[in-house]
């Protein structure tokens, strides 16, 4: 699970999260908010990607200032940044992250073809439109089969048919799992993300507005 307490993040004169407290269960939570709500932001700390002025963030009961690297590498994140090697292939870029992680050879195929980017593989990063950039970055994060997932506008620039892969790859993950994996999926979209999302959470200004279940133990509630 994913837990923060009094998390707090300031960017100058800007309180970009403010005390936020969140308990996130196995399963995947939507977040939604507007722009500057926090969203990003919270997905950044929880990656470790940046220091709060104040409060903590817990993942699977370790604290971010105890996460050892074995824990660390098992998040997959992606962020607005793609996080690609812009003069490799999709597929060699995958190849790349997945002798990195450790990850099993057939994963690269597999994560090809379920997000759609087949006729994409070998085509360099800098050559891709910006949807194809966008789900090649989701496989990027996704490669290594992590337990914990984020995932910051996956469905930017993409359309109805695009998106699906989005999706379908998601629960695909989190339906693999031993029922343990957590996953944050930071959208506007928030009509994608409810059609298959266990829980989710909305922020307003670095605030907790809202957050409920949507599923419990696979139903909808």
């Amino acid at each position: 699970m994913i837990e923060t307490r009094d998390l707090t993040v300031v960017f100058g004169r800007t309180t970009a999260l403010d005390s936020l407290t969140l308990n996130l269960a196995p399963g995947v939570t939507g977040l939604f908010g507007a722009n500057g709500s926090g969203k990003s932001t919270l997905l950044r700390a929880v990656a470790g990607l940046l220091r709060p002025r104040r409060g903590s963030v817990s993942l699977f009961g370790v604290t971010s200032a105890d996460v050892d690297e074995d824990l660390r590498r098992n998040l997959g994140y992606a962020g607005h940044e793609p996080g690609l090697y812009e003069r490799l292939t999709v597929a060699e870029n995958l190849e790349f992250f997945a002798r990195m992680y450790g990850a099993a050879p057939a994963r690269i195929p597999d994560v090809i073809n379920q997000l759609g980017l087949t006729d994409r593989a070998e085509t360099r990063v800098d050559a891709l439109s910006a949807g194809y950039l966008r789900r090649a970055a989701v496989a990027r994060a996704l490669i290594h089969d992590p337990a914990i997932l984020l995932l910051d506008e996956p469905y930017a620039n993409l359309d109805d048919d695009a998106s699906a892969f989005v999706s379908a790859a998601v629960t695909r993950w989190r339906d693999n799992g031993t029922g343990d994996r957590v996953a944050i999926v930071a959208t506007h979209g928030a009509k994608k993300v409810k059609a298959y999302a266990d829980a989710g959470v909305i922020l307003q200004r670095g605030r907790l507005v809202r957050h409920g279940a949507y599923r419990v133990d696979g139903v909808r509630v």
